[in-house]
């Protein structure tokens, strides 16, 4: 039991693969991407703004917030990956699943198809 604990001050093992984090609840991504668009808004927009002042003009806080904005939108779906795509279907299938038959007219309760 002794030997399996490191000794005083000694080097522990690292382990074989680096432990994966959990992505936390829904409410956490919310707040974390929420959190990141504006504030890059706010830095961004901020510099703009501080270069305004600076050189007495008006272009760089709206720019500041549109760049803001888009880094903001690109570090989110870098950070937490984009939305899967939808599974295609095969060709010809309905999505209830069955085949449909275009050369077939087929009658039903309300007249031709």
């Amino acid at each position: 039991m002794a030997e399996d604990t490191p000794t005083r001050g000694g080097a522990r093992p690292r382990p074989a693969s680096p432990a994966r984090q959990p992505r936390g609840s829904g409410a956490d991504t919310g707040w974390a991407v929420t959190g990141t668009m504006i504030s890059g808004m706010a830095v961004w927009g901020g510099a703009g703004w501080l270069l305004d002042r600076w050189w007495d003009i008006t272009v760089f806080f709206p720019v500041g917030i549109i760049f803001g904005m888009a880094v903001a939108i690109y570090l989110v779906v870098k950070r937490f990956g984009a939305i899967d795509p939808a599974p295609r279907r095969q060709n010809g299938d309905t999505p209830a699943g069955r085949r449909s038959q275009p050369g077939k007219v087929t009658r039903t309760q309300k007249g031709r198809r």
